[in-house]
């Protein structure tokens, strides 16, 4: 009995998820897409609407994986993280001290998006304060130090790259500040639950 409760609590809680995905900025999007095609039939013709199609299709077979990989980084990631260590170092009450963490931890994240967001999810839904994760996003896309590794000082050179780096240090901090000051508050998605019953 218990587990049938547990089974229609689960099959509500994914409903109601269709039901908030499938929204009026998804059908807005469907529009624009339709518009779209219809826009590159009529003016380019048939040809240049298949290859679009056929791009996009090379895309999302890029795409999905990685971003399936992302979503289950940004589930196990709320799991394994403690709310209470996510509190102490960029909680409501850190202030300036939670933004100099989110910042550092920004610029140490490797990689691209399908890295850091899954990780600014995580720290969204266990209770980041907004500054904080400002302040990491600005510093993951000014300082990624693999990017700067890979790209910035291999092509532009040492004395740029200390310049670029030096000028621009403060930016996260302060974009982090401004956001703790802003009077727009954030709520994380909150996730589907599944009624228990004793």
């Amino acid at each position: 009995m218990a587990e049938d409760d547990i089974d229609g609590g689960a099959r509500r809680g994914i409903g109601t998820q269709l039901k908030k995905s499938f929204d009026a900025p998804f059908f807005a999007f469907v529009a624009l897409a339709v518009a779209a095609g219809i826009a590159t039939w009529y003016w380019r013709g048939p040809d240049a609407f298949d290859r679009a199609l056929h791009e996009a299709r090379e895309f999302a077979i890029f795409i999905l994986p990685r971003m399936t990989a992302a979503l289950l980084i940004a589930a196990f990631l709320q799991v394994l993280v403690p709310r209470a260590i996510i509190s102490r170092l960029i909680g409501e009450k850190t202030g300036l001290r939670g933004i100099l963490v989110a910042t550092l931890a920004g610029g140490l994240t490797p990689g691209g998006p399908l890295t850091a967001f899954p990780i600014v999810v995580a720290l969204y839904a266990t209770g980041a304060n907004k500054g904080a994760l400002v302040a990491y996003l600005s510093a993951w896309a000014m300082f990624g130090f693999q990017r700067i590794l890979v790209w910035e000082y291999p092509l532009m050179g040492g004395d740029f790259t200390l310049l670029r780096v030096c000028a621009s240090a403060a930016l996260p901090v302060m974009a982090g500040l401004i956001a703790l000051r802003l009077p727009w508050e954030i709520r994380a998605p909150a996730a589907p639950r599944m009624d228990r019953k004793a």
